[in-house]
């Protein structure tokens, strides 16, 4: 496929998704990306931060978003749809921003470029840090905006280009993911439509394990949960070989969790943007003095054949 869209990216003076200070657009025609076009625009918002280093003062000094809005929007007019950077923070970001200074605006369909590289991309993390390290060897830092548009549009682009679909909208129906839309009356999230059936019929059961303790074996009475893919055994393999020794293998990971098993994941590599949901508890739990050691599949295994 040879798509076009209008790619988007933005930057907010403070934590709320609603004072867009700085928005990176790459249009892309027929497959190939132009150059990125920057707009710095003063949301006439609190400020806080900006990852980028703008300040307030610069802040200040811009033009404001709502008499700049035409333009961009003539952009946006241009392209069937839209593609916000990651999973569509920047789609919320623009029309927060839009909504909370009263503009009045076409309707944008958009989708997120981390779903399309979801659909298409066999991959243990979706994080920018890791998808860069990936194909490219080298990551972008978070303070590079520009940089990171053009490395999700890139992404998105890589993803799209041997798909079978002829446009990008006909490709989002036939791999279920939902478009969203970013209107005055309100905001629809894109999202990937995903099917857990399957999934649920591959409840872990314990009371199924023939247990033969080994009360030396460090996991002996540990409480062991597991994130990401394991390499030398499916999840539920693992997680009965730890009840065969006499430990307990819970889905949930709590504050009473003793060990963390990390499946595929280099965290040299993943970065904190790609941690997994429990990785991230875990690290919370961690920092509030719960003793939980976070190991990965070669560390669980050494001590499983203790």
């Amino acid at each position: 496929m040879n798509p076009s869209f209008i790619f988007f990216h933005a930057e907010n003076v403070n934590e709320t998704q609603n004072s867009i200070c700085h928005l990176v657009i790459i249009p892309v025609v027929d497959g190939q990306a132009e150059s990125p076009q920057e707009f710095f625009l003063n949301p006439e918002a609190p400020f806080v931060m900006v990852m980028s280093g703008i300040t307030s003062s610069q802040v200040e000094s811009f033009e404001p978003f709502s008499s700049q809005w035409p333009r961009i929007q003539t952009i946006f007019s241009k392209f069937d749809i839209a593609v916000s950077s990651a999973e569509g923070s920047s789609a919320r970001s623009l029309y927060g921003t839009l909504t909370r200074l009263g503009i009045n605006f076409a309707p944008i369909t958009y989708c997120n470029a981390k779903a399309i590289c979801r659909r298409t991309i066999d991959a243990v993390s979706y994080s920018l840090d890791y998808l860069s390290y990936k194909f490219y060897n080298y990551c972008i830092y978070s303070e590079d905006p520009v940089g990171i548009a053009k490395r999700w549009c890139e992404l998105a682009l890589r993803s799209l280009s041997d798909v079978q679909e002829e446009n990008i909208v006909e490709f989002l129906n036939s791999h279920k993911i939902k478009p969203g839309l970013i209107a005055q009356e309100a905001f629809t999230p894109s999202l990937c439509i995903r099917d857990y059936s399957a999934r649920k019929k591959q409840v872990f059961d314990p009371s199924g394990v023939a247990i033969a303790a080994q009360p030396d074996n460090p996991l002996f009475g540990m409480d062991v949960v597991f994130t990401g893919k394991m390499e030398a055994m499916t999840r539920n393999d693992a997680r009965a070989a730890v009840v065969k020794i006499g430990g307990n293998a819970p889905e949930r990971l709590t504050k009473d969790t003793d060990f963390l098993v990390v499946g595929v994941q280099d965290l040299r590599v993943v970065g904190e943007k790609g941690l997994s949901g429990k990785m991230k508890t875990a690290e919370k739990y961690r920092a509030a003095g719960c003793p939980i050691e976070i190991i990965d599949e070669s560390e669980f295994i050494e001590m499983l054949n203790t």
